[in-house]
């Protein structure tokens, strides 16, 4: 299966100190061992810059964020979606018309759709809200 990477899960994997951490860690090893069937990780390059920014800048650990940067960026099973100018203007449509959506999250769901992906690796209800399935521990 097809699955998207969401900042709350990047964030949950690589910062010991999330609450979500064992499950986020759980998850990746179900994903590696077989026991979450796996073809391939779909990420944007909004949520890489909101999972980049939040690692360093509020967990305050700059080197992990690199980690994290260089993982994401050379991993041969992760595609990088690139937010261009007709994805934009279709999460700029979405997001004014949802209260409490973030603009990643609105770039993240028309992703996902134009990509064909389904199942997103998150700890955030906004996917299952927007009708996604969600992989999360």
């Amino acid at each position: 299966m097809k699955i998207f990477l969401d900042t709350s899960a990047l964030i949950a994997l690589y910062n010991a100190d999330d609450a979500n951490h064992t499950s986020a860690r759980a998850t990746m090893d179900a994903i590696r061992d077989g026991g979450i069937p796996f073809t391939r990780f779909y990420t944007t390059d909004y949520v890489v810059d909101e999972a980049l920014t939040y690692i360093s800048c509020v967990v305050g650990n700059h080197s992990l964020a690199v980690k994290v940067g260089e993982a994401l960026l050379t991993s041969p099973f992760t595609t990088l979606l690139r937010v261009e100018a007709d994805l934009f203007q279709k999460a700029w449509e979405m997001f004014k018309g949802h209260e409490g959506l973030s603009f990643t999250d609105c770039t993240s769901f028309q992703a996902m759709r134009e990509s064909g992906v389904v199942h997103a690796f998150s700890y955030d209800g906004h996917f299952k809200a927007a009708g996604f399935s969600t992989i999360n521990g």
